[in-house]
């Protein structure tokens, strides 16, 4: 299982993804002809849109397009960036409240155990 956990200021969760699931998404985004620049924008993009609903307001279109954005980001900063960017295991977004850039860090670094 993968998880990401993601606070913008308007929002804080957890989401998380089965093995394969997430194989199953990846294995369809990354088909060799993926810009993986706009998809990381992309993905930035649809967490700041779905972070201003609430719960009830996702429809399933909404959560299809989390948990690939979801599923990106994580694949991201375990498999393609590289040297001290680069995460093993769960990841943590942070975005700036008011639209200043936005902090990726080991979920391991910020949550505590049981969470």
């Amino acid at each position: 299982m993968i998880a990401v956990y993601y606070d913008s200021g308007k929002a804080q969760w957890k989401y998380e993804l089965e093995d394969a699931e997430y194989d199953e998404i990846i294995k369809n985004v990354l088909d060799g002809t993926t810009d993986l620049t706009e998809a990381f924008n992309e993905s930035l993009e649809i967490l700041r849109d779905l972070a201003v609903l609430a719960d009830d307001e996702l429809d399933e279109d909404d959560e299809f397009d989390q948990g690939v954005a979801v599923a990106f980001l994580w694949h991201y900063f375990n498999h393609i960036v590289e040297g001290d960017d680069r995460i093993e295991g769960d990841i943590a977004v942070f975005e700036a409240e008011d639209g200043t850039g936005v902090t990726v860090m080991p979920a391991s670094a910020v949550v505590m155990d049981g969470e």
